[in-house]
């Protein structure tokens, strides 16, 4: 999966207009790896130009979907508050 998003999706993000950058978590649990994509935007509405009208909709390309036992259909966003690096 992170070959297919290194050389697939991040293109295809940074294309979109307010596009500011993404972090891909892993989590090793015991009979599989849990994925969590965060992705960073200027605005709703660059979300929107990328996800379409439905924000909450998960977007995730069939051949991504394949390769993964499952996944979220739902999106969550957030505003960063705060952050802080070393």
């Amino acid at each position: 999966y992170l070959e297919h998003f290194s050389k697939n999706v991040l293109p295809e993000l940074r294309r979109v207009h307010g596009y500011l950058g993404a972090a891909v978590f892993l989590r090793r649990l015991e009979r599989e790896v849990e994925i969590v994509v965060e992705t960073n935007w200027d605005s709703l509405e660059s979300i929107r130009n990328f996800a379409g009208p439905d924000l909450e909709a998960a977007v995730v390309a069939p051949v991504a979907a394949a390769m993964l036992t499952g996944f979220d259909r739902r999106a969550l966003h957030s505003e960063i508050a705060l952050t802080d690096r070393a």
